[in-house]
């Protein structure tokens, strides 16, 4: 699924009008794009996407049987996956089997040398804050030289 959404993203036109309606709706409608209907087909698209991992969690995890209130809190990593993957669908692979190896080799911590499992969410946690921190501090950094270049000249 993410060569698909890879190829889609990287080789196509509509990946192309994607990436340019999400960095400036008003320009791409400037250069002949419709904004709105790249708006709504990339969030259909996402929802299909989302539609098919959670598909794949229910009917995957609990032997083709829905059980309501079994499904796992996997919104907030999938947040965290994509913000670790910075948005690439190769960051988001490598992203997310660093959080599943985690998550899976956190079970059986406790068994084998005693170590909580809550440490496996303070690693996840202390990585989300930061990569967060990176971003806030490139953007520190950026309006720095700004204010900088500005005094210069």
């Amino acid at each position: 699924m993410i060569a698909v959404v890879w190829v889609l993203m990287k080789k196509t036109t509509y990946g192309f009008e994607f990436r340019s309606v999400g960095l400036n709706p008003d320009a791409a409608d400037y250069a002949g794009m419709n904004a709105k209907k790249n708006i709504i087909l990339a969030m259909l698209i996402s929802g299909g996407l989302a539609g098919l991992g959670g598909a794949m969690e229910g009917l995957g995890n609990f032997q083709n049987m829905f059980v309501q209130g079994a499904m796992p809190a996997v919104g907030f990593d999938g947040m965290a996956v994509a913000l670790l993957g910075i948005g690439s669908p190769i960051g988001i692979l490598f992203a997310a089997l660093l959080f599943s190896t985690l998550k899976i080799g956190g079970t059986s911590m406790p068994l084998m040398s005693g170590v909580p499992v809550e440490i496996v969410d303070i690693v996840i946690a202390s990585i989300i804050f930061f990569v967060g921190a990176s971003y806030i501090i490139r953007l520190l950094v950026n309006k720095l030289s700004k204010v900088n270049k500005k005094e210069v000249a």
